[in-house]
């Protein structure tokens, strides 16, 4: 399953065999692509010309314009509801100036040190819980001001291993 925010709008999306499902319910629609990055899709006998104008992979957003009109639709798939559930939709995010645990566990190893310049996307720790470990990646570009896990520690969710 995945879900689509479109505005203030959210759509759970399903693939059943062969049958999509909108929402829990049966979503029938024809499909052609028109071009390189066009599709032409006909719901309910009417008809949508829709272009991809940017993907962007890291903020699993789509930038789109359907009949002209521009969207951005945002998509989580199962790991980014899982990761959700758990309380770690947050973890990572860019512009944060501390890096918290996302769930309790144990510092495996510490990748990086103070003074060390990181990039977004970096390694940085890796956290043992729940039987598995995790990898805690930079969320933004800058460098680690202050170390405050050191391997071997059990850490509890929230606590602060690192500051940008």
């Amino acid at each position: 399953m995945k879900k689509a925010q479109i505005g203030e709008n959210t759509y759970e999306i399903d693939q059943q065999q062969e049958e999509i499902l909108l929402n829990g319910e049966s979503f029938n629609f024809d499909l052609a692509a028109s071009g390189n990055k066009d599709l032409h899709f006909l719901v309910n006998n009417r008809s949508y010309q829709t272009k991809v104008i940017s993907v962007d992979k890291a903020e699993k957003t789509v930038q789109v314009k359907v009949n002209n009109t521009p969207y951005t639709v945002s998509v989580k798939d199962n790991l980014d509801l899982l990761l959700a559930k758990l309380g770690m939709e947050s973890a990572g995010q860019a512009g944060a100036k501390d890096v918290k645990a996302p769930m309790p566990g144990l510092i495996l190893d510490v990748l990086v040190s103070e003074g060390q310049e990181v990039k977004k996307g970096d390694h940085l720790l890796i956290l043992e819980a729940m039987k598995m470990e995790n990898v805690i990646k930079c969320p933004a570009d800058g460098v680690v001001t202050g170390l405050h896990a050191e391997k071997g520690e059990s850490v509890e969710k929230g606590k602060i291993l690192l500051s940008l």
